[in-house]
């Protein structure tokens, strides 16, 4: 939204305000976001109308299932995520279709992460701030002009003296007296040019303003502002294998292959292509950077400067910072099956996979991005974790894409550059190749 706009939420009550929120459903579905599919237009309208008419508490994930998509009443919700996957491509969507409409709009909707329930919002006009109105040239030309008119320096304003009985016939009265260089210096057409002059300085001041301050707020920049910002270089912590052989409750590698592992020199392929993403990022901003493997970083090297830590099961590092994050890793069930738990949210379940499938049949992955002013080393790190090491590359992806960075910042405060965030992203896996990530929930403090 512009400066001086504001968007309030809001509770529609009368049928006049639930008729605005409908038009304004229908504005939204025929655009080519959503008039292409029939999922999505399916859901969301169900989501509308359902909270316009009072039953938003019935929106839970295995009611919707049942009643839009028509599963069976027992369905297993973690073996079919099709509402969980539908309402985050819709919220995607939403945050596209309000970046890109140019047509003014009374009304808005939203669809949060981690809800069901639509957020209605209506636009309201605040004052201008102040400092930012620019009068045009026409009237700081007018106003320039009856300031000289009424000047008590104007030459057709001097006065002469009263003249005596007599003389008003005999002695002309006197010649004005001009005072040299005053008449140029006070020329309505000077004070025209110096006052265009001063506008289009202070124009352009404004305007470098303005754009320095959007660039600043640009949702990549603003992702990535704090190690941008920060002199020294980044260290890149990737995921050591050899941490595996190690970890409890997972299938053990044969005895050859542990001692493998403990060398400490194997890293996975796809934790590499992530990390490369990374390198080149940020090597087109100049920045200084370090690799280390995650069994070799030590407590003092990341007290230094900030870190990027790649990978989550198998990233000590990873697996300490995210273990007091809202959400964050936990091992459930059968060997091989891991979570990402939403710590506020544990009743729902939070998203796995079994990492003991094989290639061929993995079909989805999640994964955690995160910045966080780390209180263990008192620097900024993003975490790029991925339960599987597909779900780590798609997570890289989606730090490094503004488009990407777009669909995050439009649930986060407007200058969220010095905030703790953490997201949830979902990945479809197709031939062991990680697909477009998706945002599934995301956090602010």
């Amino acid at each position: 939204m512009e400066d001086g706009i504001h968007l309030d939420d809001w509770i529609p009550r009368t049928e006049a305000e639930r008729n605005a929120i409908r038009n304004e459903l229908r504005r939204m579905l025929a655009d080519r976001l959503f008039r292409n599919s029939s999922r999505y237009p399916q859901l969301l309208q169900y989501l509308v109308e359902e909270t316009l008419d009072g039953r938003e508490a019935h929106l839970k994930e295995r009611n919707l299932g049942v009643a839009v998509f028509s599963r069976a009443p027992d369905y297993d919700t973690n073996q079919d995520t099709i509402v969980r996957l539908t309402a985050g491509e819709i919220r995607k969507r939403i945050a596209q279709f309000y970046h890109q409409s140019e047509e003014a709009t009374t009304v808005q909707i939203d669809l949060r992460p981690g809800s069901y329930v639509p957020v209605f919002r209506r636009l309201s006009t605040g004052k201008p701030p102040s400092g930012a109105e620019i009068q045009p040239t026409s009237g700081l030309a007018d106003s320039l002009s009856e300031k000289h008119a009424n000047s008590p320096l104007n030459e057709q304003q001097v006065i002469a003296p009263p003249a005596t009985a007599g003389e008003a016939s005999a002695t002309p009265p006197p010649k004005p007296t001009r005072r040299p260089g005053l008449r140029g210096f006070l020329s309505p057409r000077k004070w025209l040019w110096r006052g265009a002059v001063a506008l289009l300085l202070a124009s352009s001041l404004v305007l470098a303003g303005w754009y320095q301050n959007r660039a600043a707020l640009a949702p990549d920049r603003q992702l990535w502002a704090p190690f941008l910002a920060d002199p020294g270089q980044v260290h890149l912590v990737v995921a050591d294998l050899s941490a595996t052989a190690s970890q409890p409750n997972q299938q053990q590698p044969s005895p050859d292959l542990a001692a493998l592992l403990r060398m400490g020199e194997i890293v996975n392929y796809r934790d590499i292509l992530a990390q490369t993403e990374i390198v080149a990022f940020l090597a087109r901003h100049n920045k200084p950077l370090s690799l280390v493997l995650s069994t070799r970083a030590t407590y003092p090297e990341l007290q230094r400067s900030p870190s990027v830590l790649i990978g989550g099961l198998d990233n000590l590092w990873t697996m300490r910072v995210t273990n007091n994050l809202r959400f964050h890793f936990v091992y459930r069930g059968t060997p091989n099956t891991f979570f990402i738990e939403d710590r506020q949210h544990p009743e729902l379940g939070g998203w796995g996979v079994d990492l003991s499938l094989p290639v061929d049949r993995a079909t989805e992955d999640y994964a955690i991005v995160a910045r966080v002013f780390d209180q263990t080393t008192g620097q900024p790190v993003i975490i790029v974790a991925g339960l599987g090491a597909n779900g780590t590359n798609a997570a890289a992806q989606f730090l490094l894409d503004p488009a990407r960075a777009a669909e995050l910042a439009a649930h986060a405060p407007r200058d969220w550059r010095r905030l703790n965030m953490e997201a949830v992203l979902h990945t479809q896996i197709l031939d062991n190749h990680a697909g477009p990530p998706h945002l599934v929930s995301c956090y602010f403090w």
